[in-house]
């Protein structure tokens, strides 16, 4: 549908296509408004306008054409028969009047079926945009979830090798399992796990990207809190951010047989994970599992080989 032009310049192309055929009359012909020529030419403005236009600049386009037949028209050269002459006269003007309206409300029906048939389209394109929107989004949840469950199934499949892997003889396997399974909860291999004698808080191991940590936390701020009061420590939380300044981000009590504190597991780096209340959940049942297992965390000499850290493990 081509673009609807400003009542101004609408008129501005009526007032040339009238004034082009006004010089034609008057300049090269005999000036009488094309008394002699059938169809006349002032047909021309009346249909273009009617037809571009619809009936407004149709109808507009007619009554010019009217006054101008009216004005020069010599149509009528016989005896003076006024009755005869008016009905000759207005002949012409009727069919003008006539033609731009029916013409013009074609031109109006057509210009609104198409009008309609745009808004169709143009709602079709955004129902079409809206279906393609869903249909990327659920593209990219059925990616996300066939991700998350061959993740789950590879976890579970983690996990089942670490709980196996508590049964070996091999204490340094045991503290492989073991490892495997504060990995697999913190989703990072950024951890140390600090083993609780007495008052003597040391390192035994760690995840495969720890390093540089402090092997002893005997003195620290955090030890002091632990050992009065074991709870979760998290550095995001303004009021144990002095305690886990330089050391980590979230420190775990692991408590023993005794309802004591027996080690503490401290996630040291958390780049791009968020801490949930299902991941923190997570964590404190891993911790309390291991704090149950009396064979690992047992008190008995009986058990002290198995804390005999293999060599490379202490963080």
């Amino acid at each position: 549908m081509r673009k609807e032009q400003p009542v101004l310049l609408q008129c501005v192309e009526m007032l040339v296509l009238f004034g082009i055929l006004a010089a034609i009359d008057k300049g090269l012909l005999s000036g009488d408004a094309f008394s002699n020529l059938n169809p006349n030419p002032y047909w021309l403005p009346v249909l273009v306008m009617a037809t571009a236009y619809g009936t407004g600049m149709g109808l507009l386009a007619g009554v010019i054409a009217s006054a101008i037949w009216l004005s020069w028209s010599t149509v009528w050269s016989g005896p003076a028969d006024h009755l005869e002459q008016q009905l000759r006269m207005s002949i012409q003007p009727m069919l003008w009047m006539v033609t731009a309206l029916i013409v013009g409300e074609v031109t109006a029906n057509r210009r609104n079926r198409i009008a309609d048939q745009q808004r169709q389209q143009q709602a079709m394109d955004r129902n079409w945009k809206k279906m393609a929107d869903v249909v990327a989004r659920l593209t990219d949840i059925n990616r996300r979830l066939q991700v998350r469950i061959a993740t789950e199934q590879r976890t579970v499949v983690h996990a089942i090798a670490a709980g196996l892997g508590l049964s070996e003889p091999d204490p340094e396997r045991q503290i492989d399992a073991i490892a495997r399974m504060i990995a697999l909860a913190a989703q990072t291999e950024d951890f140390t796990y600090y083993d609780v004698r007495g008052n003597q808080v040391v390192a035994r191991f760690g995840g495969r990207k720890t390093s540089g940590q402090p092997s002893d936390l005997t003195k620290s701020v955090l030890v002091q809190a632990m050992l009065a009061g074991p709870r979760v420590v998290q550095g995001n939380d303004p009021a144990d951010q002095a305690m886990m300044a330089q050391i980590g981000s979230i420190a775990l009590p692991v408590i023993g047989p005794g309802e004591q504190l027996a080690g503490i597991i401290i996630i040291h780096g958390l780049t791009g994970i968020r801490i949930t209340q299902a991941y923190m959940a997570q964590l404190l049942h891993v911790a309390d599992l291991l704090g149950k297992s009396g064979a690992l965390f047992g008190r008995d000499p009986a058990f002290a080989a198995k804390w005999q850290v293999p060599e490379g493990k202490v963080a």
